[in-house]
């Protein structure tokens, strides 16, 4: 890691915290309904469990690396996830769990409830986006 923790490289440390919290949170008794819904709205399968551990350890891996390395992980990381907010929210199935391919593209549903579900496969991504290509550029450059 370089001697000084760039603004970047902290944002990748939060995101590693944010990612494992989510797995751990997932897994908290008491938290997930009969249906096996975190919360009552999201069904995080084991598949989602895998994508959120990598995510996290990834954005840790990054962060520790370098400021680069970092920007790296918010512009190539956010992609996918981007994809998987649009597919969520306009066809109403995941991208990546492999939902996407496995069940099909169904209707689309723009109700609130379902703007709930997916709101936080929305917000990762425009956010990691904004980090690496806006907030990326702005920053000295990285090593």
């Amino acid at each position: 890691m370089s001697k000084k923790t760039t603004v970047i490289q902290w944002l990748a440390w939060f995101y590693c915290g944010n990612f494992l919290f989510i797995v751990i949170l997932s897994h908290w008794p008491g938290l997930t309904d009969s249906s096996g819904r975190l919360m009552g709205l999201f069904a995080i399968d084991p598949v989602d469990d895998i994508f959120h551990l990598i995510s996290g350890l990834l954005a840790g891996v990054v962060a520790w690396k370098s400021p680069r390395w970092s920007v790296n992980y918010f512009k190539f990381a956010g992609i996918p996830y981007a994809i998987d907010a649009v597919t969520g929210l306009f066809f109403g199935v995941e991208f990546l769990n492999g939902d996407v391919f496995t069940a099909g593209l169904r209707s689309s549903d723009l109700s609130l409830h379902n703007l709930l579900v997916n709101l936080p496969h929305i917000l990762i991504p425009v956010t990691m986006l904004w980090i690496g290509f806006w907030l990326g550029k702005r920053m000295k450059s990285p090593a």
